[in-house]
């Protein structure tokens, strides 16, 4: 059965194309031909890998991370929605893929639903509305802490303010994704299709696979259209830089990164806090900025683009990020405690779910300075409950091979999709 699966990914950062990069890498194993359809920043990933891809339009990474920042998720525009879906209609006419596969690209739901192409989504729990609340604190700070001072802000940690929250928390985000749904149903009526009802349903699929875990972010009730199949990310690059025989030499290793769609400033500022400490600096700049935009130089830091997520998390006795989904599980499975930075809610809700399982410290952007980053830092390699709890997870994750049961699942779809076109 040869079979033939189109890949298309969010292409903005890290996360969204990797996930995807470790499935297909699985599906190509087991004879499936595997295409991606990118753009953004998945290009040069997919050249590294050795992926075939054709180009589509991809929204600007700039005002992406604008928007974003500033906790505004209305990233598309009808006309936008419209160009891609044009593109995304044209690449399926020439692939003519069996399946299309996507992770957090909407547009592709219209394209498919046009042509009546099986599709299978690939996201997190909080795209969806199987997201258990009830268990979870609700992220506001770096949404509120815009307009507040940190007084107020700190309010709404409190138990009731969070009962508030959790009431009318999910619904006034439905409510906030009508308004992006309209947009896309726009498109869909000048196709003559019927409009979805649900901001989530441009997140979901025929199939959707839930890159979570349970214990990180809870889920319930979950219908058999859904299948929760662990954190799946990418490991990144295979090649190390000149500078990673020295590293093996070296203890307190704390790996700072930028991640994929994270903050300059930031990054350079947190760098700079480790100047006259004893500590060995690992750093990468993903795809925030590049090496060479890096003036911070003292002898105990090592500076790259990429690494082996492997390779470093194996290393490092702490990790620095801004709170991104994948930098979270990657140190989750090495037993990794970490330091949260988080820059908007999807961040501050992953750095939430951190600081409840005991693994991480939280500091806001908005008020980190070096001594009480240095606090932080000293607290988390000092006091051993961090490490039992980061090991405990390790456990947890080590019974998860998230790329491969996706793989399974995409694989069991295809054959029920072929005996069930037989039948007809």
């Amino acid at each position: 059965m040869h079979k033939k699966v189109l890949f298309i990914p969010f292409g903005v950062g890290l996360a969204h194309i990797g996930r995807l990069i470790s499935i297909a890498k699985e599906l190509r194993n087991n004879g499936v031909e595997i295409i991606f359809g990118v753009g953004g920043d998945a290009p040069k990933l997919l050249k590294k890998e050795k992926i075939n891809f054709m180009l589509l339009p991809e929204l600007d990474k700039r005002t992406c991370e604008k928007t974003f920042k500033q906790n505004n998720w209305s990233v598309f525009t009808r006309r936008s929605i419209e160009k891609f879906v044009k593109a995304e209609i044209e690449l399926i006419k020439t692939l003519k893929p069996d399946l299309i596969v996507f992770d957090n690209r909407p547009t592709i739901k219209i394209a498919a639903k046009i042509l009546k192409v099986p599709v299978i989504s690939v996201t997190n729990v909080d795209t969806t509305r199987y997201y258990d609340f009830s268990k979870v604190k609700i992220p506001h700070r770096t949404y509120l802490g815009k307009f507040l001072p940190p007084s107020v802000v700190s309010f709404f940690d409190k138990e009731e303010a969070q009962k508030i929250l959790k009431k009318i928390g999910p619904k006034l985000v439905q409510a906030y994704f009508l308004k992006e749904l309209f947009k896309f149903n726009l498109v869909l009526a000048s196709y003559k299709q019927r409009p979805m009802w649900s901001p989530y349903d441009l997140y979901t699929g025929d199939l959707t696979l839930l890159s979570d875990l349970p214990e990180f972010r809870p889920v319930k009730h979950l219908p058999k259209s859904m299948k929760l199949v662990g954190p799946i990310f990418w490991n990144g690059t295979n090649n190390l830089p000149k500078w990673s025989k020295e590293i093996e030499q070296k203890k307190d290793i704390v790996y700072v990164t930028a991640s994929g769609t994270g903050n300059a400033k930031l990054f350079l500022k947190t760098l700079s806090f480790f100047e006259g400490t004893s500590f060995t600096v690992v750093a990468t700049t993903g795809n925030t900025l590049q090496p060479g935009k890096v003036k911070v130089k003292y002898s105990n830091l090592y500076l790259t683009d990429f690494l082996p997520g492997q390779w470093i998390m194996s290393r490092a006795k702490v990790v620095v990020f801004p709170g991104g989904n994948s930098t979270a599980y990657q140190a989750l499975t090495y037993g990794v405690p970490q330091i949260g930075t988080p820059l908007h809610l999807d961040q501050e809700d992953n750095v939430n779910q951190l600081v409840r399982l005991g693994t991480a410290i939280y500091i806001s952007p908005k008020t980190i300075d070096r001594e009480n980053f240095l606090n932080a830092l000293g607290r988390i390699v000092v006091d051993p409950q961090f490490q039992k709890n980061c090991d405990k997870f390790k456990t947890i994750m080590s019974k998860y091979q998230a790329s491969i049961s996706s793989a399974k699942e995409i694989m069991s779809f295809l054959e029920k999709n072929e005996t069930k076109k037989k039948k007809q």
